[in-house]
């Protein structure tokens, strides 16, 4: 049994990370936003340094791949966006960035752009799939009341494919629900983190 240990939103918290550094696991799946408009990533390396290539990591919409593929190299972690990688008899995809945002953050993509990056994914068996960016008008993407800020290519495809999970982050007010699309049980992960025994 492999015990992946998925989180996100830390903006810094290093605190919170270190909290999750201190979670038994086998495989740490970073969801995006280690830093706030990049700021601090490096301090946040330090403390995941121990755990080298058991990390995976997404940019979140404050980080750019460059900048995260750069971060991967400097600390040896692996570069989890737009990737597809196995557990056991499982499938893990990663897919970064969120939906446009109103804050002109870095990692941003159009809801053309997260519907095209999904297609590789379509298919995959026993999939996990982790996205930075929660499905639209679900209980994971709900920033004030009845107002939500999800993706509507990834509810579209969520909906369509059914993996068996989804996790993502990016809205903080939603941190820890989940919810169902179809058969797919759906995380926000936030930065406490969720655990899954694969």
């Amino acid at each position: 049994m492999t015990r992946v240990l998925v989180f996100s939103d830390i903006h810094g918290d290093l605190r919170a990370l270190e909290k999750i550094v201190a979670q038994p696991a086998d495989i740490y799946i970073a969801d995006g936003d280690l830093s706030t408009f990049g700021k601090g990533l490096d301090r946040c390396g330090e403390i995941l340094a121990p755990l080298g290539e058991r990390v995976w990591v997404l940019p979140g919409n404050h980080e750019s791949h460059d900048e995260i593929r750069k971060f991967c190299s400097r600390f040896g972690f692996v570069d989890f966006h737009r990737a597809v990688r196995q557990i056991d008899e499982t499938h893990w995809a990663g897919l970064g960035y969120s939906n446009i945002t109103p804050f002109k953050t870095p990692g941003e993509y159009t809801e053309s752009q997260i519907g095209e990056a999904l297609t590789a994914f379509a298919g995959l068996p026993r999939l996990y799939l982790v996205a930075h960016v929660p499905p639209l008008d679900s209980a994971l993407d709900e920033f004030a009341p009845g107002k939500h800020g999800g993706s509507s290519a990834l509810r579209s495809w969520i909906e369509r494919e059914q993996p068996e999970n989804l996790f993502c982050g990016h809205i903080h007010e939603c941190a820890g629900r989940e919810d169902f699309i179809g058969r797919t049980r759906c995380f926000n992960a936030g930065k406490v983190g969720r655990m899954v025994e694969v």
